[in-house]
């Protein structure tokens, strides 16, 4: 790092985070005064109300504006996610945040505007009537089959969100708009389409009325951005006129020519490039999951042209690449309580996607793929996330870079394989898209699939597997709520083997089928109630079309996915199920459902035998190919079920750190684990420390499962620092996983950490401030996680190569 940098990393110290309610203020302005207009144009309206008067600054030494709040580091309270009640609020001050006592109170009085009438509060009546009032769905909502479970039918799961970003939308939408149409474009060519559009409109269709309001907030929303942009150039000219070092008096004048220029107009140096791809990424935040798609891809045509014309150096690509992960590490995220524990660490999902190949199938790795790299080894902050998509011509040296940054100590970059997910794209005949549109594939989110501008998720759902398996054990009465939800399958204690089997599968079947039914109950509430005109735009054909993204059909649908958590703890308990009491019958059914239900208290004996049964993730066939039913199930039904966008449910396989509340409202299950416990991690991790044959068995596991159909699966690893010392070291684990990768794998992350470490951070956490681990697609400070999942990470097992 330079000296700037250096100084830069030293403000991210701080100890609390400020929570602001000038967006919630300006929200409340610009919607008392659109009451009579569409929801999309009143949203569009309610954007360019922000974009025109939210407080701008810009921090000492910064080279690119824009920060996502009103404060430096803030979190605003979102108008449109529910209110957050003072209980809620002193939770918040208890932790890591702070509101000034004026914000506080204009807080409550905007409350008291919003009551009822948010857009959360809103989807959630929508849903509450459809799932309150049906005793089907009802018990099911409640039962922690789905997270979190709902509390009540008009309070849904509780809590709000605050977050930074100047954009609208669904906060944990899966996409990755078009970036490069604004770089080579710029936005006043959005504008002038959307214009001609309304020149030519005819009223000769049923949907022209919704067309036409896209178009007049098209306009409204990109001419608003164009003077925010602007807003910040003229900032910047008072700024260098006050500035006393000409060094960064000159600086300025040139961020505000810059910002004069783009996001109107197309870029053409790098730096500009970086200017509005930073405008363009805050305008589709505050989502937490915002993809910047393949960065190294469309990034490369400027940096290749500035180096070859002497304009930039590296080092000044590099300062500018940390400079952009130092303003990532300022924009939050925070929920309210029954939300938090399944986002610990302060969770976000800013993914870079580097590598892969390009539309033709060649090795599309770059100079700043390298750069990318370097970055986040100099700057040693946990976000943004990097992911490298590697296939079988990955260079060594992309991968012993990559395993450099990994043994750095920040958890990154990911692994993902390229041959997998995208086969998931061009997999079935009736929703595909083209070999080189599939190509183009980035991940959204943490680990989930999506090409940028083509194909977009707005529903993803964590479905506990291990509750699931539970309800059907005990005939469909879930222990969790003391209701029935499933359906009765019958006395688990008086069928065979197969048939229990058949039964557990047919009982998940059936939950799986309710959860479908919640989730297109939300897709439909939210297309109402969250058009975003910005992020639309920049859609393939986004303009043209004149639909907000989530009420149109893409060539390739994947609307909505179901991500199945804890199949490993399922598969583990099945198969314990089967050895001890259907082969070696050496207890019962009947007393494995006494022990279960006594939390295995008085039987412990009991307990260590099924805890000491073989496990996923050493290499043993007949372990892993149940796991693999599991999955394979979990896959086959939701490809069978409808979703309201056409198409089916896609299945997905990742936790967050979701084992957590997911365990918590679990009872004690057939693996030997006990009531509450945490589920294993990711969804390919062996459960904790149960994985003792070392990492090349995990991934022969991991292999025989079947991962193409699924939009995402995630797999933790854990090494010792000793473990990859020397170069041959990273190229051994290069090469494993690279072979796991191009033999179905689709994803694989590493921890290098001192468990001595982890340790001593629990006792001591001020000693550790910049520790940072892996969680489950994301890395986080580790003394910010919540003690279970601190305790989660220490436990997964230290591998050797």
């Amino acid at each position: 790092m330079n000296e700037r940098i250096t100084r830069m990393k030293s403000a991210l110290r701080i100890s609390k985070y400020p929570l602001c309610v000038e967006m919630f203020r300006l929200a409340n302005e610009s919607l008392e005064q659109t009451a009579e207009d569409s929801m999309l144009l009143r949203r569009a309206k309610l954007h360019a109300h922000i974009l025109d008067n939210i407080t701008i600054f810009i921090e000492p030494e910064d080279l690119l504006c824009g920060s996502g709040a009103s404060k430096p580091f803030g979190l605003e309270m979102q108008y449109e996610y529910g209110v957050w009640t003072p209980d809620e609020v002193e939770s918040l001050k208890s932790e890591i945040y702070t509101i000034t006592p004026e914000d506080e109170a204009e807080l409550y009085r905007l409350n008291e505007r919003f009551a009822g009438n948010t857009a959360n509060s809103n989807l959630v009546e929508t849903m509450g009537k459809s799932l309150g009032q049906n005793e089907r769905l009802w018990p099911f909502m409640k039962s922690g089959v789905i997270l979190p479970p709902w509390k009540d039918r008009r309070g849904g799961s509780g809590g709000g969100f605050a977050m930074s970003g100047y954009g609208l939308g669904p906060g944990f939408a899966l996409v990755c708009v078009d970036y490069s149409k604004i770089l080579n474009q710029g936005a006043n060519v959005m504008i002038a389409e959307a214009k001609e559009q309304l020149k030519n409109l005819r009223y000769e269709q049923p949907d022209i009325l919704e067309k036409r309001d896209f178009w007049e907030g098209v306009v409204i929303v990109f001419e608003a951005w164009i003077r925010f942009a602007h807003r910040y150039a003229d900032l910047c000219e008072q700024l260098a006129a006050e500035e006393k070092d000409a060094k960064r008096a000159a600086e300025l004048t040139e961020m505000a020519r810059i910002c004069r220029k783009v996001p109107a107009e197309p870029a053409e140096t790098f730096w500009e490039a970086m200017q509005s791809f930073w405008f363009t990424f805050l305008m589709c935040c505050p989502s937490p999951t915002t993809s910047a798609g393949r960065f190294d891809q469309y990034m490369y045509p400027f940096y290749k042209k500035d180096i070859e014309e002497g304009r930039i150096t590296d080092e000044e690509v590099l300062e500018l690449l940390e400079i952009l992960r130092i303003k990532n590490m300022k924009l939050n995220r925070v929920s309210g309580k029954a939300n938090r524990a399944k986002n610990s660490g302060m969770a976000k999902w800013y993914n870079w996607t580097i590598g892969g190949v390009d539309a033709q199938g060649n090795d599309a790795t770059n100079e700043l793929s390298y750069l990318l790299l370097d970055a986040a080894i100099d700057t040693h902050v946990p976000h943004h996330t990097i992911t490298v998509r590697v296939h079988k011509n990955t260079p060594e040296k992309l991968m012993v870079k990559a395993l450099e940054c990994v043994r750095s100590g920040i958890g990154m970059p990911a692994f993902v394989g390229d041959e997998s997910n995208i086969e998931f794209f061009i997999r079935q005949p009736s929703n595909h898209l083209t070999l080189e549109e599939a190509r183009d594939w980035c991940c959204t989110g943490c680990v989930d699939a999506n090409v940028p501008g083509i194909t977009r998720t707005q529903v993803a759902c964590f479905f506990i597997v291990p509750q699931a398996m539970d309800i059907a054990l005990h005939n469909g009465f879930c222990r969790y709520t003391k209701e029935m939800v499933g359906k009765a399958i019958g006395d688990v204690t008086k069928m065979s083997y197969e048939q229990l089997e058949n039964a557990i599968f047919d009982e998940i079947r059936y939950l799986m089928r309710m959860a479908n039914e919640r989730i297109n109950i939300e897709l439909i509430a939210e297309r109402n109630l969250f058009p975003d005109v910005f992020r639309s735009s920049l859609m393939r054909d986004g303009v043209k079309v004149g639909k907000d993204m989530y009420n149109r059909r893409f060539d390739f649908e994947n609307g909505a996915v179901l991500g199945a958590v804890g199949a490993v703890n399922a598969g583990n308990g099945l198969y314990a199920i089967k050895k001890l009491i259907f082969e070696q019958k050496k207890y019962t059914m009947k007393e494995l459902m006494a022990a279960l239900d006594a939390d295995w208290v008085g039987y412990e004996a009991m307990q260590k035998d099924f805890r000491d049964q073989p496990k996923y993730g050493n290499n043993i066939p007949e372990v892993d190919e149940l796991i693999n039913k599991f999955y394979q199930l979990h896959a086959d039904t939701c490809l069978s079920l409808p979703c309201v966008y056409g198409a089916s449910l896609e299945p997905n396989a990742i936790s967050i750190s979701a084992h957590q509340p997911g365990g918590a409202v679990t009872g004690a299950t057939p693996d030997g684990r006990k009531g509450g416990a945490i589920l294993a991690d990711a969804s390919l991790s062996p459960d904790h420390g149960t994985d003792v044959r070392g990492p090349l068995a995990v991934f022969q596991s991991a292999m025989r499962v079947q991962q193409a159909a699924y939009q995402g699966t995630l797999m933790n690893m854990k090494f010792h620092p000793t473990a990859l010392k020397t170069e041959d070291d990273l190229k051994k684990l290069g090469g494993m996983i690279k072979t796991y990768l191009t033999h179905g794998g689709k994803h694989v992350q590493f921890n290098v950490v001192n468990k001595e470490e982890m340790l001593d951070a629990k006792v001591h956490p001020e000693d550790h401030p910049e520790l940072i681990v892996r969680v489950a697609g994301y890395s986080a400070y580790f003394t910010r996680l919540t003690p279970t999942v601190q305790d989660e990470v220490i436990d997964r097992m230290d591998h050797d190569l």
